[in-house]
């Protein structure tokens, strides 16, 4: 599903188009699986705090375009954070996103 970038309706905000972003983001579970892990990896859980798409293949034992699949639509969300090293791409998490993300649902209830 995409989101329309276009505010069709007064009643409708860029914070509700960027939580529905996100939201559509997170609407698989291997998406949220994947910030699950990067979200622990990265914070010194793992052997490394290094994280490229051979350690998700491995870890999730699905194909290399499937998790790139699933990691394009994290990125396209601004979850994930890319930087380049020689021929690896190395992840984050945009932990200011997901926080400003988690605060917005919260405030709904």
């Amino acid at each position: 599903m995409r989101i329309r970038t276009e505010i069709s309706s007064k009643y409708i905000n860029e914070t509700d188009h960027e939580v529905a972003k996100i939201a559509n983001a997170l609407a698989h579970p291997v998406r949220v699986a994947l910030v699950r892990y990067l979200s622990g990896k990265n914070q010194g859980k793992g052997v490394d705090n290094i994280t490229c798409n051979k350690d998700l293949v491995e870890m999730f034992n699905y194909s290399q375009s499937t998790i790139s699949q699933h990691v394009k639509i994290l990125k396209e969300a601004g979850l994930f954070l890319t930087e380049r090293h020689d021929k690896f791409t190395h992840y984050d998490m945009n932990y200011g996103l997901l926080e400003k993300f988690a605060k917005t649902l919260d405030s709904l209830n």
